[in-house]
């Protein structure tokens, strides 16, 4: 099965609406946009179509390359079955079902293996395809021309992302930028050829954070970032509600379905600088019921939406605001709302009773409990896996002669962890992988080897109490995998701490997931030999690099880093994950 560029746009559109849809993501979606464009603004000339490209552009690398604080690893990995679940359930015609549910799965596997790079038309004797080879990398990928139909010629550079099609072939992303510039092309292979010379790595591994800093920051670089165009009315209706109709019917709407959409577009006026949509924007409301029920190029829908929300936007004076009452005088203003849950969080505040605080702030908390004989749903508890620890001590102290009940003073961290998690049965075997794998190492939370090793066995102890006295099964892979964390978690230990605390610290989330597969334990400082191997969680050919010489002695291989490779091939390393992080990573 070969891909359309299509499905792989509802993939996208799919992903975008599981992470509108989890606030805390969401938050963390928005609060990466400063992070992404690094300190430019795209949009600033007033063009819709550039704000939009660069808002996908964006949201590609929060999914694919950012490393999510929230989710402790790859957005679009964390959200794979999540994205499958929603598929499943909002597929509904019979007929087509099975086949849609198979492309929009490759689609996401086409995601996943997708990668960034520069890359040159070799050439345009097909109308098919043409062949683009990776100026960083020396690949050579069969492109298809589905998109960009007379556009290219012999030299083109083509910056961004190419997805896997199937067949061997490959899709551009709608977002990708062509290059036409005899002088850029060769200024990039002089510098690109000076780097591999200087460092010794023949495969370079540019992301697409880097690209936006090289190429769409600069206002002097010409790229053709034309997209299909939205067809025009015939005769442009002067009333601007026509206008805008017009425009998402020459976009491919039917009329009913248009006029439900300036309806909701209406409902809230448009920012013209938000590149990325919120819980409760119309336009991400549009888009998903345009990627489940509808055969609407997406990439064409959404500039043709933006486009008829300006129009409407100028059509009508905005709406009176409605007169105060006792009850909503001292209301938070939402922004102010949202930017105290952001200093909650950096301050490193319980996530879920900052959540809560956002949502009576917001006015979007639940209701009161229901009247008594109403059947509600079981109640919840944050922090009820620290009452079942000391429930645990209260009982080990209590039924066994001679137990040190101190021995389980480590699980204050597993407590700490799950202090979310409102019914134990929620506890799952994978919470506890995350907890052991991901989240003591990022929060640098175990302060010696005797206390990794004492809360190893502790969780040892607490997945049999679990199932012996709550029938709370955690599961046999991760007793399993107690055995292995032993040593591997105070190694990671040590690893994190030989760390430069200042860059960890300053981190935020930055860098990519890799695995390592070979450590040249006498690497010196400069490249000989095989030298030190990893292999982007991201997917793409293994690279070659020059580890921190802190680290050597300390990792190992299979063990997983998040990290950034300089040019010079530096791997500038910011966490150390043990070998067990396997089993989240469907290793």
């Amino acid at each position: 099965m070969t891909l359309a560029p299509s499905t792989i746009e509802r993939c996208l559109e799919v992903l975008g609406s599981l992470v509108r849809g989890l606030p805390e993501l969401n938050l963390e979606f928005e609060g990466s946009v400063e992070t992404f464009f690094q300190g430019w603004r795209p949009g600033a000339a007033g063009d819709p179509r550039e704000t939009l490209l660069a808002g996908r552009r964006h949201l590609e690398w929060f999914l694919l390359e950012h490393h999510s604080a929230t989710l402790r690893g790859s957005v679009a990995e964390k959200l794979a079955p999540a994205y499958r679940e929603t598929v499943a359930a909002s597929l509904t015609d019979e007929d087509d079902r099975e086949a849609q549910e198979a492309a929009l799965g490759l689609a996401l596997e086409a995601l996943l293996r997708s990668h960034t790079g520069i890359f040159e038309a070799e050439a345009t004797d097909t109308e098919e395809a043409v062949w683009a080879r990776d100026l960083s990398g020396f690949g050579t990928y069969a492109l298809l021309t589905t998109g960009l139909e007379g556009r290219l010629r012999h030299g083109d550079l083509l910056v961004g992302r190419l997805y896997p099609a199937g067949d061997g072939g490959n899709v551009a992303s709608p977002t990708i930028a062509i290059v036409r510039s005899e002088e850029i092309r060769t200024a990039l292979t002089v510098d690109l050829g000076r780097v591999r010379e200087e460092s010794a790595v023949n495969v370079l591994r540019i992301g697409q954070r880097d690209l936006e800093a090289m190429f769409f920051a600069d206002s002097e670089v010409a790229l053709e970032l034309e997209g299909p165009e939205t067809a025009a009315p015939a005769v442009a209706p002067a009333d601007p509600e026509e206008a805008a109709l017009a425009t998402l019917l020459g976009a491919g709407f039917d009329e009913p379905m248009a006029r439900q959409a300036l309806r909701v577009l209406a409902s809230t006026p448009r920012e013209p600088a938000r590149l990325v949509h919120g819980l409760e924007d119309p336009m991400a409301e549009v888009m998903e019921t345009l990627a489940f029920e509808t055969d609407v190029d997406l990439d064409r829908a959404r500039t043709a939406l933006i486009t008829a929300w300006d129009l409407i936007g100028t059509g009508a004076a905005p709406p009176a605001p409605a007169p105060s009452t006792p009850e909503d005088s001292g209301a938070v203003d939402r922004d102010e709302a949202v930017e105290a849950f952001a200093r909650g969080r950096a301050r490193g505040e319980d996530a879920a009773t900052l959540l809560q605080k956002l949502e009576e702030d917001l006015g979007i908390a639940g209701d009161g409990p229901d009247e008594e004989g109403t059947d509600a749903p079981a109640p919840d508890f944050p922090g009820v896996v620290g009452a079942m620890v000391d429930e645990m001590r209260w009982e080990m102290s209590a039924t066994r002669d001679g137990f040190d009940v101190e021995t389980l003073t480590p699980l204050k961290h597993l407590a700490a962890f799950a202090r979310p998690i409102g019914v134990f049965e929620e506890l799952k075997g994978r919470d506890l992988f995350q907890f052991t794998t991901f989240w003591l190492q990022e929060t640098r939370s175990l302060p010696s080897d005797e206390e990794a090793v004492a809360l190893v066995a502790a969780l040892r102890e607490f997945c049999e109490w679990a199932l012996d006295a709550h029938e709370v099964d955690l599961g046999s892979e991760f007793l399993d995998a107690l055995e292995g964390l032993e040593t591997s978690l105070p190694r990671m230990r040590r690893a994190n701490d030989a760390l430069d605390p200042g860059q960890a610290e300053a981190s935020d989330g930055e860098g990519e997931g890799y695995e390592v597969l070979s450590v040249d334990a006498l690497q010196p400082a400069a490249f000989e030999g095989s030298g030190d191997r990893l292999a982007p969680r991201a997917g793409g050919d293994p690279l070659t690099v020059i580890l921190p010489e802190t680290l050597r002695g300390l990792i190992a291989p299979g063990d997983y880093l998040r990290a950034t490779i300089t040019l010079e091939g530096h791997a500038r390393v910011f966490c150390c994950y043990p070998p067990e992080a396997r089993s989240l990573m469907g290793g």
